[in-house]
């Protein structure tokens, strides 16, 4: 066999298995240490290669992190995906509850990977946060796991958004909806705007409380009062995006509680 016709192949693959390891190597260091921990000499000690030698494969310290952050991201869209899958099929008021809980659920518990996702006020060279903004945001693929449920919702009837959106959000509003109809193909092609702006509300609420809950914002006289405290700040969070929907709790949903442990993500 003709070793030189192998030689390629050979090297994609070693290529990949540097690529897969840095990242690996990257996320280890975050969940230990926070951003500050994840350096290009850092990441090439854990892998096992010269310092100069990880530039081959990711130009900047910038690139390594865009890496983690998608793979960071592609966990946390795979964890609340699972949780939609939970629920009795058809109840769309369960896979709004859960896609919510599940997703404080693994912020809490990876508060240095929300960080990252975040971009936690770090610039990077070219002048961009780690997370991008590409297609809305960093968090956008998770927020628009929403649309499909609340889509259904007003195609049934159950549900009308016929209060005109202001005209200052027309043209992003109209945008978003451009990209979550290419996303999800199914939704009907003639989803109002204002279901797009009610999704949004719905988001920026829950996004509020979860960057209070992820950065302990919010306290208490000790760790068990401040946990009851958000987990009745959750609840009544659900309780008001679903009926932004006209849905209402499901009896049937199943949840993922949002604090295990002694601790929420190894956070004082």
């Amino acid at each position: 066999m003709n070793s030189s016709a192998e030689s390629p192949t050979r090297r994609q693959h070693v290529r990949q298995e540097v690529l897969s390891n840095s990242v690996a190597a990257a996320r280890g260091l975050l969940t230990e240490g926070g951003l500050e921990g994840v350096t290009m000499l850092a990441v090439s000690r854990v892998v096992g290669i010269a310092g100069p030698g990880l530039y081959r494969y990711f130009p900047s310290r910038a690139d390594l992190l865009r890496a983690t952050c998608r793979h960071v991201l592609d966990e946390l869209v795979a964890h609340v995906r699972a949780a939609i899958v939970r629920q009795p099929a058809g109840d769309r008021a369960a896979e709004l509850h859960a896609m919510t809980n599940a997703m404080f659920a693994w912020c809490v518990a990876h508060p240095h990977e929300f960080d990252l996702l975040l971009g936690a006020g770090l610039r990077l060279e070219a002048g961009a946060s780690v997370g991008g903004e590409a297609r809305g945001g960093t968090f956008y693929e998770v927020a628009s796991l929403a649309f499909p449920p609340v889509a259904a919702q007003w195609a049934d009837g159950a549900v009308r958004f016929d209060e005109p959106v202001p005209s200052g959000l027309e043209p992003e509003l109209a945008a978003r909806r451009d990209v979550l109809l290419a996303t999800f193909p199914d939704v009907p092609r003639d989803v109002p705007l204002g279901l797009v702006a009610a999704v949004r509300v719905a988001w920026q609420r829950t996004f509020g409380l979860l960057c209070m809950t992820v950065y302990h914002h919010i306290t208490g006289p000790d760790e068990q009062v401040r946990r009851d405290y958000i987990t009745s700040l959750l609840d009544d969070l659900n309780v008001r995006n679903l009926k932004l929907f006209g849905l209402g709790l499901s009896p049937a949903v199943v949840l993922e509680p949002v604090f295990t442990g002694a601790t929420d993500g190894g956070r004082a």
